[in-house]
């Protein structure tokens, strides 16, 4: 739900894969640690404020009435910082370097009933605000809320009106800073009627103390005061499913090629034994399973340039590395396979995924420049963007399709393709495109279904994941998945006569959870929450669909 107006600028917009773009990512605390002396002006600058339930949604902490500069001063923010939707501006707060200051007033202001409104809203919707002193980031509630009783029921929406900030210090450097509203009585926001204004002032503490803490690095997890929380369990539900549904995929798809196919070779090696002293009758014309057409297997399919396409930009995803610099991976494997049955398709490759993307984020940023969110890039950061890709992803798609083309041979199939295609037999209904698409897709899902709702809640939501060991574990076992259910549907869809084959659609089934997890699992709403969720998380289907479309081609 938008409370909040339209900015004074243009703001930012988060990217999913900004740091895959780029890999300019930033953490707060680590960088742009500032030498002080006692009494030394410490500059505390407010950022953004949003719903906590849902940090792809913030707008400028200005943009709420409280106490900010007439004229808003900003801070010159990299890269890295603009997509996390940080507008940093100068506050009124007057810090001193190792000086404390006891309930010092910062402002006194009076606010409409329609600014009292908009500060409920916020309230009610769970708002928190971010400052940033020294690089450290400070957050907090924007307000208290309480609820009580049945009979009498009473709901209470108060606005903190004073901060105790807490600042650590190790000799000339701030080490820890923090907020706290602990020992504070919120201002209460009820009664007000239409016509009447209400009459704030706003104070602030500051508390210094040492710490022989020497570095920030050096403090533990949590001692932020836990604002966010963080998941650190190992999840051995979802790992043990993942490793049983590998195992079984294994097994099975070993008895399809240790078994049943040598049975068939000796079958056939039969039936050729005992045409030969016949009629000299084409062996065509006998029921040999999937021998019967491998004179069609090898046939180039109807769009062989979207299948080299998708190879490419599927082999590139599969390098989990930086997005741009590995444009040459799906140059180089598309124009590979190319070169090998067909035309030259560089532009198509470079725009498989680059086009919806472009699409997807346009529609998300506008939906966000519209409701005033700072998380809409500005228009030099788009810019900047394009400019990336022309001058980065273009070239190096171009030049690993040069590879690519110049390092292939020619096609070389283990059996001569006719001329014409057989004729496809009708298939019973176990056998029909949509079981096979539906099968093929929800065993590789089931070994990471368990694991994908940790992976939305730290993607929407405040969960923060740290095994990453874990996570690539997972990963790999649905790859394993997915490459051991294709040779095992590709056999079945063989020994029906049926030549024409594919697996790419766990990326459905993952967007058909998304749409449970934003409706039984998550507190998101309202259109900017809700165009942002489901466009990228269709986004992130289409790219599941090519990474293991193109792992189910490999085999």
């Amino acid at each position: 739900m938008t409370i909040l107006g339209h900015p004074q600028s243009w703001s930012c917009q988060w990217l999913p894969v900004l740091i895959l773009l780029l890999g300019t990512g930033h953490e707060p605390g680590v960088e742009g640690v500032t030498h002080y002396k006692a009494g030394d002006p410490v500059i505390l600058y407010v950022s953004k404020v949003g719903p906590y339930h849902n940090h792809q949604e913030t707008y400028h902490y200005c943009q709420l009435p409280v106490c900010c500069h007439e004229k808003t001063c900003h801070k010159s923010l990299s890269l890295g910082k603009v997509p996390d939707g940080d507008r940093m501006a100068e506050s009124l707060y007057e810090i001193r370097f190792r000086e404390n200051v006891e309930k010092r007033i910062l402002s006194h202001m009076q606010l409409s009933s329609a600014q009292v409104q908009q500060l409920r809203q916020a309230i009610e919707e769970l708002y928190y605000f971010e400052f940033v002193v020294d690089d450290l980031p400070i957050r907090g509630f924007v307000g208290y809320t309480e609820e009580s009783g049945f009979l009498p029921h009473s709901y209470k929406i108060g606005l903190w009106t004073h901060l105790d900030f807490h600042l650590e210090f190790h000799g000339d450097r701030i080490i820890f800073a923090n907020v706290s509203v602990r020992d504070v009585k919120p201002h209460n926001l009820d009664g007000l009627q239409p016509d009447e204004f209400l009459r704030l002032t706003h104070t602030y503490s500051v508390r210094w103390s040492e710490t022989s803490v020497a570095r920030r690095s050096d403090r533990r997890r949590g001692d932020d005061g836990g604002f966010f929380p963080r998941t650190l369990e190992i999840h051995w539900l979802s790992i043990i499913n993942s490793i049983v549904l590998v195992f079984s995929l294994v097994g099975f798809v070993a008895v399809i090629l240790m078994r049943v196919l040598r049975n068939d070779l000796a079958r056939y090696n039969l039936d050729e034994e005992t045409t030969s002293g016949s009629s000299g009758d084409d062996f065509d014309q006998g029921d040999n399973g999937w021998k019967i057409i491998h004179t069609d297997v090898f046939r180039f399919p109807p769009y062989r340039g979207l299948l080299c396409a998708v190879l490419g930009v599927g082999a590139q995803f599969l390098a989990i590395l930086l997005y741009a610099l590995t444009c040459c991976i799906s140059g180089y494997v598309s124009s590979h396979f190319y070169r090998q049955i067909g035309v030259w398709n560089i532009i198509l490759t470079t725009s498989l995924f680059s086009v919806p993307f472009f699409l997807t984020w346009s529609v998300v940023n506008s939906v966000h420049w519209a409701n005033g969110s700072t998380q809409a890039l500005p228009a030099t950061t788009i810019l900047l963007l394009l400019t990336v890709w022309l001058l980065v992803g273009f070239p190096l798609t171009v030049i690993g399709g040069i590879f690519g083309k110049n390092n292939a041979s020619s096609f070389d199939a283990p059996c001569r393709t006719k001329n014409i295609a057989r004729e496809i037999s009708s298939q019973p209904w176990y056998k029909s495109t949509f079981i096979h698409m539906t099968v093929g897709g929800f065993l590789p899902f089931s070994a990471i279904s368990v694991e994908l709702y940790y992976i939305f809640a730290t993607v929407w939501g405040r969960e923060q994941y740290t095994l990453y060991g874990i996570l690539f574990f997972v990963f790999a076992i649905l790859l394993s998945v997915g490459a051991s259910i294709s040779i095992a549907l590709t056999y079945f869809q063989l020994s029906g006569q049926d030549h024409r084959w594919c697996v790419g659609s766990t990326g459905l089934f993952i967007f058909l959870y998304s749409v449970f997890y934003y409706a039984r699992r998550s507190s998101m709403s309202g259109a900017v929450q809700t165009v942002e969720f489901f466009g990228y998380s269709l986004l992130t289907g289409y790219i599941f669909f090519l990474m293991l479309g193109t792992i189910s081609f490999f085999p």
